[in-house]
């Protein structure tokens, strides 16, 4: 017996020894990410189905709200972060090695309104919730009133700060009539409103998150930075395949939990069917996008995009995808 106890607890020490050394061989990254909401199913994905692990990555990812994100990446705390490309672009023209190796899907901006506003005239002379200014969400209101007839001055702004969440809540309490937004919270939270226009439908350039880090990194680990590509190519693939729709329901409800299955089967529709297999960085896409920007932060007027963006790591892996 005594005999037998002491074969197992060799060949359990004997495994530990190889699982712990499996694990010092992987290169470990941490990766921040700005906040939850359904356009994170790429990142989730390719964590929780180990496509980071598979790909010789010990990945870490956490949620490092707005500014703290970018100064962590900066600092070399965070190998990688997933944020606001606009914010990204106005650090870059300001000095810092930023670069987008790829670009989320674009946010999608709508003007809510009241379910009982039904046409934007109704909304002169009334409170509508925007960003605080300077914000991507600010400047896109306005082009978007702009688009549907309505100068600043017909209508009153209240600028909420602190993200979605908070703009949301405002509509909700009915103290204004009308939020620029996406309708996401919306739908989860079951809130009544009306949408009036569309960013995407008006032509409006609305570029979403990018998959940032730096040049510095980027230089110094660039088979760790093509990995890390890799594996999010090998996630999106996983996730758009339909016959794993049920896995990627249970991932999305474990960080957006809801029982209504009418608000998953939207959330999966709109970020997961339409995910781009490789997605690219079009610059000229984003020269549009950062023009709404510029006349706040003149320094955006002389980002180089040939540095900052660098799509170079997707062409490789694509190419490696249609040579199997």
């Amino acid at each position: 017996m005594l005999r037998t106890l002491f074969f197992v607890l060799v060949i359990l020490s004997s495994a530990s020894q190889v699982f712990s050394a499996d694990n010092q061989r992987l290169d470990r990254i941490r990766f921040g990410y700005s906040s939850i909401s359904g356009s994170r199913i790429a990142l989730w994905v390719t964590s929780e189905m180990g496509f980071f692990s598979k790909n010789g990555l010990a990945a870490e990812a956490i949620v490092t709200p707005g500014i703290q994100g970018t100064q962590a990446l900066i600092a070399g705390e965070l190998q990688f972060y997933l944020g606001g490309v606009d914010s990204a672009a106005l650090s870059a023209s300001r000095g810092s090695d930023l670069v987008a190796l790829a670009t989320a899907e674009p946010i999608e901006y709508k003007l809510i309104a009241q379910p009982n506003i039904t046409s934007v005239n109704e909304l002169r002379g009334k409170k509508i919730v925007v960003d605080r200014v300077g914000g991507t969400s600010y400047y896109i209101s306005l082009q978007i009133l702009e688009k549907v007839g309505l100068k600043t001055g017909d209508v009153e702004l209240v600028q909420v700060g602190g993200g979605g969440s908070q703009r949301v809540a405002a509509f909700k309490s009915g103290l204004v009539a009308a939020v620029v937004t996406s309708p996401d919270r919306f739908e989860q939270l079951k809130i009544p409103y009306h949408v009036l226009a569309d960013a995407m439908e008006m032509g409006i350039k609305v570029m979403g998150n990018a998959y940032l880090t730096t040049r510095r990194f980027r230089d110094q680990n660039k088979d760790v930075v093509l990995r890390t590509v890799r594996a999010f190519v090998q996630g999106r693939r996983w996730a758009k395949d339909p016959k794993n729709r049920r896995e990627v329901l249970r991932i999305y409800n474990r960080y957006l939990p809801s029982s209504d299955a009418t608000f998953m089967d939207h959330m999966y529709r709109k970020n997961v069917a339409a995910l781009p297999l490789y997605p690219y960085t079009n610059s000229d896409d984003l020269r549009i996008f950062l023009s709404y920007l510029m006349d706040a932060n003149p320094t955006l007027r002389g980002l180089k995009l040939t540095e900052f963006v660098d799509n170079s790591f997707l062409t490789r892996v694509e190419q490696e995808d249609r040579k199997q």
